[in-house]
């Protein structure tokens, strides 16, 4: 079964074909253990649509990400960024 979330909810929004090469780097920072848009779905088509992506997998977070580890969040963002606190 595919992502159903990104294929029929937002396919009016998010391009259906392979974005390559990307227009920027892009960093996709995806929750482990999100049941409610999961990596193996759809961060799979994720994948596939932004092929030279880097993939980041958020352990022991769940959709919510921010609330359930903002330090982990932080930390991920800043080391994509480069920004030095």
């Amino acid at each position: 079964m595919g992502c159903t979330i990104i294929d029929d909810s937002w396919a009016w929004q998010y391009p259906q074909e392979s974005l390559d090469p990307l227009p920027s780097p892009i960093t996709l920072a995806w929750a482990e253990g999100d049941r409610l848009v999961p990596a193996a779905t759809c961060g799979k088509t994720a994948r596939e649509r932004l092929p030279g992506a880097t993939w980041i997998e958020l352990p022991g977070v769940g959709h919510n990400a921010m609330v359930d580890d903002p330090g982990l969040v932080a930390r991920t963002i800043l080391a994509v960024t480069g920004v030095q606190i």
